[in-house]
C-alpha cells in the first residue's frame, strides 16, 4: 500500500479586482482580494490547512495589504477552503477510531 503525502500553497480570488494606487508599481493598477493558505494532505482525501490569510494584492507586483479575517469571512459568508482540506484530518482520525473500536468489539464480544 502506498500513501501519497503532499503539501502546498493555494491562492484563491475571493472577489473582483479593485483599481487602486500601488506604492510598488507607482501607478493605478488592479488589486485582487484573495485568500492565501497552506495545506497538507494524505492520499488527497484527508488534509488540513494552515497559514490562512486574506489579502488585497497588486496583480502586477504582489504588493498589498492583509485583510481582517473575521470581517472578510463575515462578508463572504463562508470560508473558500475545500471541505477535505478544512476538516479532512479530523474526519480521518474519527474513521480510524471507529474502525479500531469496531475491530476491538469483534475480537472481544460481550
Amino acid at each position: 500500500m502506498m500513501l501519497l503525502i503532499g503539501q502546498g500553497e493555494r491562492i484563491v480570488p475571493i472577489g473582483p479586482p479593485e483599481p487602486r494606487h500601488c506604492p510598488g508599481c507607482e501607478t493605478v493598477t488592479d488589486f485582487q482580494p484573495r485568500l492565501r493558505y497552506k495545506y497538507g494532505s494524505l492520499d488527497l482525501l484527508f488534509g488540513f490547512s494552515y497559514g490562512k490569510r486574506y489579502e488585497l494584492a497588486c496583480t502586477r507586483c504582489e504588493h498589498g495589504w492583509i485583510l481582517d479575517t473575521r470581517l472578510t469571512e463575515r462578508e463572504l459568508g463562508k470560508v473558500p477552503i475545500p471541505f477535505h482540506l478544512r476538516f479532512g484530518l479530523p474526519v480521518m482520525l474519527a474513521v480510524l477510531a471507529f474502525l479500531g473500536a469496531a475491530a476491538y468489539a469483534v475480537r472481544h464480544p460481550g
